[in-house]
């Protein structure tokens, strides 16, 4: 047996274009994988053929994606393929990335490594609290939409010294006063934003040429997937990283890139070859998953953009049955048809079956449907288990354990369960705190000792911090779960959710859930959680393996797939999105995103549009989606009231619909 022999049997297995990828040696690499064309397991085995080639150890090998997980299905192959040696090959998404890097060198920008990271919640109740102390009004501008604004800067690489605002925008001039005060108050509180962990990451690399150099010369081969989803910041990172000897395979696909309303960037895709001269680019066009007649609709809808890479996806499976397309009356209807479709097409087996719709609003009459049919379902991107109240208050206190400093957990507990600390006692402790220039819990320290306070503040001072104090001596060495079990005990947790009635009963059976998750012991294995829990997103939490039907946004279902998939209200105003309608390049992710939904569809693809829909406060006239037209009548089997598939005029060329416009059909 020759060296070489695992090598070959690790490439006999790949098609050409997915081998060439594999073992290609350039130093920029650029593979374009269309859906379903296998992008892990070229990522995969191309981790393998490095290291089995023996020119390459583990911990030269940094591999990036978007979710944990994927990330984590990512480490579970690599290791499969490689044994242990496989776990010592760096996977992780670009946050986790970031946070392991800044754990270790973000005092070289003055900022404390032991720092919580805040997730949405958290960052609006701390601008929340900062406009209302600048007495700026809510509604006038909402601390999401400032919020907004500032994460737009940061994944641009734009701090708040280099933020200018455009002249008319009112929230950008709003975003540019409180950006420095948001960092300041984040800073306070030992705190970064999700933004931050990429930012500073991008900083660090800037300012401190050592650090960067450091991880230069560790890593050698550098493979990003998805890359069409990368924003600014992450392409600089990466160029960050990037030594000049070693080498950057990237995968993605320009025909899959949805996220540009959150900051992703398909430009640094399609501009990668300038980018990087001398790239190899490879394409992967063979298809495993759809049958033919499914790739044929998709690859109609996606083909008519024109800012895209030329492609043809092809599939070597079975024709497979037409599409179905099923024109309801409104959208109960459309969803008592979903219902049945599922109770047929499922036979018992629901997580064969998935929904897709474009806005979340969409879910109502479906999950209405599906329980008056006995359908199980699971709502993906509903109340997240980690942003459950409940949890959200055990993991605030988890977090005051290890970073007392951080005022949003602390203002969170400080009257849960209630205590007698309410409002203006609070305003007290803050005004003690301004006072003696310390931190809200320091504050909460001294109260009991301060003659000039109320004595009932003094004394619910005393007993909080008393409580915080011991539990705290007590994170330093506890087993999770018994320091979470001594919180709820020391603090009638329990009691307090029983209070509650049929809804507290549910609350408290998450609790229990919750207990039974935790793992380890001692405070660096709390900060790991905690960790953990931060960069959980809506796709890591979801569970393919239960037997449920998955309702979903589209933007959710990427990654995913599905025997059977039903996009719903394929109509002009949801999908393409009305929002969207007078931007040439927002019209092209909207047919983007209706391409990945029908290619998550391994075997069946069910769509639906409606006449009349109840939708954003009325019941409107609905005009079937321009998308439809696209598709070859020839591969679309057509149920429900005798409607035809288009109109001979279309809305969006002769004017707005109104209730008097009446259409001539082909």
């Amino acid at each position: 047996m020759t060296d070489l022999d695992p090598v070959k049997d690790l490439l006999r297995s790949l098609n050409p274009p997915q081998r060439e990828a594999v073992t290609a040696q350039e130093k920029a690499i650029l593979v374009f994988a269309g859906a379903g064309s296998g992008k892990t397991r070229v990522l995969t085995y191309r981790i393998a053929f490095l290291l089995l080639s023996g020119k390459v150890a583990p911990e030269e090998i940094l591999a990036v994606t978007f979710t944990n997980k994927a990330a984590g299905e990512m480490n579970e192959r690599v290791c499969a393929l490689l044994g242990p040696q496989g776990q010592r090959v760096w996977i992780s998404t670009f946050h986790s990335a970031c946070l392991r890097i800044l754990r270790s060198h973000i005092h070289h920008l003055g900022l404390p490594g032991d720092f919580v990271i805040y997730d949405g919640d958290d960052q609006q109740r701390l601008m929340e609290g900062l406009l209302k102390s600048a007495g700026v009004g809510l509604h006038a501008y909402p601390p999401k939409t400032i919020l907004k604004e500032i994460e737009r800067a940061k994944n641009r690489g734009i701090g708040p010294d280099e933020y200018h605002p455009e002249d008319f925008n009112p929230y950008q001039k709003k975003a540019a006063e409180f950006y420095p005060l948001y960092q300041e108050a984040l800073r306070a509180a030992k705190a970064l934003d999700f933004g931050d962990l990429l930012y500073f990451a991008h900083l660090l690399f800037q300012r401190v040429p050592q650090v960067r150099d450091y991880y230069q010369r560790r890593l050698r081969h550098i493979l990003v997937d998805e890359y069409q989803d990368t924003n600014s910041i992450q392409h600089l990172i990466i160029k960050d990283l990037l030594g000049p000897d070693a080498s950057l395979c990237i995968v993605g696909d320009d025909d899959q890139s949805i996220y540009r309303w959150r900051g992703a960037e398909p430009t640094n895709i399609l501009s990668f070859e300038r980018d990087f001269p001398m790239t190899k680019v490879i394409k992967l066009e063979q298809n495993y998953r759809s049958t033919q007649i499914i790739l044929q609709g998709a690859n109609a809808v996606v083909c008519r953009n024109r800012w895209r890479k030329e492609k043809s996806l092809w599939t070597a499976n079975e024709p497979g049955d037409s599409l179905t397309l099923f024109w309801a009356e409104d959208e109960e209807e459309e969803a008592r048809w979903v219902a049945g479709r599922i109770a047929e097409e499922g036979r018992g087996k629901y997580r064969r079956c998935a929904v897709f719709y474009r806005i979340n609003a969409q879910s109502r009459a479906l999950e209405e449907a599906l329980m008056r049919w006995g359908i199980p379902y699971t709502l993906v991107g509903g109340v997240r288990f980690y942003q459950r109240k409940e949890i959200k208050d055990l993991v605030a206190y988890l977090r005051v354990m290890v970073n007392p400093d951080d005022e949003v957990s602390l203002k969170r507990i400080l009257n849960v369960p209630p205590r007698g600390i309410g409002p203006k006692t609070v305003e007290k402790l803050h005004t003690l705190a301004h006072q003696k220039g310390c931190s809200l819990y320091q504050a909460l320290q001294e109260a009991s000792a301060r003659e000039d306070l109320p004595q009932a503040v003094r004394k619910k001072g005393r007993e909080v911090a008393s409580l915080l104090e011991r539990l705290r001596a007590q994170a330093r060495d506890l087993p999770l779960n018994e320091l979470a079990s001594h919180i709820i005990e020391g603090t009638n947790y329990m009691e307090y959710l029983m209070a509650q009635g049929p809804e507290g009963q549910t609350r408290m059976e998450n609790v229990k859930e919750f207990l039974g998750m935790l793992r380890g012991s001692g405070i660096e294995a709390l900060k790991e959680f905690l960790d953990q829990v931060a960069l959980l997103t809506d796709i890591d939490e979801y569970e393919d393996g239960v037997n449920r039907v998955s309702l979903m946004t589209l933007h959710s279902a990427k990654g995913l797939e599905f025997q059977v998939v039903f996009m719903v209200g394929l109509e002009e105003g949801l999908l393409p999105y009305y929002l969207r309608l007078d931007d040439p390049e927002e019209m092209e992710e909207e047919r983007r995103l209706c391409y990945v939904g029908m290619t998550r569809a391994q075997e069946r693809l069910c769509l639906s549009c409606a006449t009349r829909r109840s939708l954003f406060g009325g019941q409107q006239r609905r005009v079937p989606s321009r998308f439809l037209r696209d598709i070859p009548k020839e591969i679309i089997n057509q149920e429900g009231r005798r409607a035809p598939l288009v109109p001979s005029s279309w809305v969006w060329e002769e004017g707005l619909l109104s209730e008097d416009t009446h259409y001539e059909y082909d």
